[in-house]
């Protein structure tokens, strides 16, 4: 019952969840540090990186699933209704997903220049993990403010390099 032992779920469920947004924010960080260092090396890295977020996430999905929902589709549909940030945290999984399958060099070449712009959906994805965090805040935002300030300057950083926003942001600025 749980009643006089740790819940094992929670615990899981907070680490897989950290390990999920840390890899993101690593993955975030390769292409602004390779751009402004000398350190190109850790591009190589991007996959490896990228496909860790998506497995630390697939796994927290999964605590959910089983360990907290144990897989009842009502236990599931209630939480749908009750609390917002699952639908946040779920379209990050989904997009993973999306970018995890499409990750191998076979489908890069499939893919062509597509691939490019499909993987720049990791930026949705750090979107969504603001999001997943703050909806589920109730008294302690240490976590959702540390995280929301290394992923939020990342996704400016990105936005003020993207050309089509070039145009905007010099109107304002």
């Amino acid at each position: 019952m749980g009643r006089y032992f740790p819940d094992p779920g929670k615990a899981l469920m907070n680490i897989s969840g950290v390990w999920a947004s840390v890899f993101i924010i690593a993955v975030l960080s390769i292409s602004p540090f390779v751009k402004y260092t000398s350190f190109k090396v850790l591009s190589r890295y991007r996959r490896f990186i990228g496909l860790a977020a998506f497995f630390y996430a697939l796994f927290h999905l999964l605590v959910y699933l089983v360990l907290f929902a144990g897989l009842s589709l009502s236990w599931i549909v209630s939480d749908l209704i009750d609390k917002p940030y699952i639908y946040a945290g779920a379209l990050a999984v989904v997009l993973l997903t999306m970018l995890a399958v499409t990750s191998t060099k076979k489908m890069m070449r499939r893919m062509g220049r597509n691939w490019k712009k499909m993987h720049k959906a990791v930026y949705i994805v750090g979107v969504c993990v603001v999001a997943h965090l703050w909806w589920q805040v109730k008294s302690d935002i240490t976590y959702a403010a540390w995280i929301t300030a290394f992923i939020v300057p990342l996704l400016w950083l990105r936005i003020r390099q993207n050309p089509i926003y070039q145009k905007y942001l010099n109107k304002t600025s």
